[in-house]
């Protein structure tokens, strides 16, 4: 047999932080970031919902600034929400593909775990989901509620205020 050497590039991992709002997710996506840099690996940060996003960004961005919105329907939202991750779904596939180790501050769960404590079912909020990548790795931030509104920042948001 000849060289066992791979001329394929290995598919990049997946790596999830979920968490509350303050709970230390976007701080350790960074040090990730940071401890794969210094050892040479391909990483990216995604974080959802992404404001910058062109299609669905602005309208998460002012319906996360802007109590009024708070009673809008909540399956719109959850949709709405669901979008903003389908429409960077072929971006980290690609990048996955390439090798690129993406760590994303928040996707699926935090979007099901929200809508479910407006009242929405939770096959529901599910079914939109489904088809997007999967997560190689999700790491759950487990901080109290009462530690979390102590951190700077916090009630920024509407869902912070709730």
């Amino acid at each position: 047999m000849g060289s066992s050497q791979n001329t394929l590039t290995s598919r990049g991992l997946l790596i999830v932080l979920e968490g509350l709002d303050r709970s230390g997710k976007t701080t350790q996506a960074r040090l990730l970031f940071e401890h794969f840099k210094s050892l040479g690996i391909d990483a990216r940060i995604q974080r959802f919902p992404d404001r910058e996003e062109p299609t669905t960004g602005p309208a998460i961005n002012k319906f996360l600034k802007n109590a009024k919105n708070l009673n809008e329907n909540s399956e719109a939202i959850h949709l709405l929400f669901s979008a903003n991750r389908w429409l960077l779904n072929s971006k980290m596939r690609e990048e996955l593909l390439s090798g690129k180790n993406l760590i994303v501050d928040r996707y699926s769960y935090s979007g099901i775990a929200y809508s479910m404590a407006k009242g929405i079912n939770k096959c529901w909020a599910c079914q939109p989901e489904v088809g997007l990548i999967r997560p190689d790795l999700v790491l759950f931030f487990d901080v109290s509620p009462d530690n979390t509104s102590k951190r700077g920042g916090f009630g920024e948001e509407i869902m912070e205020r709730r």
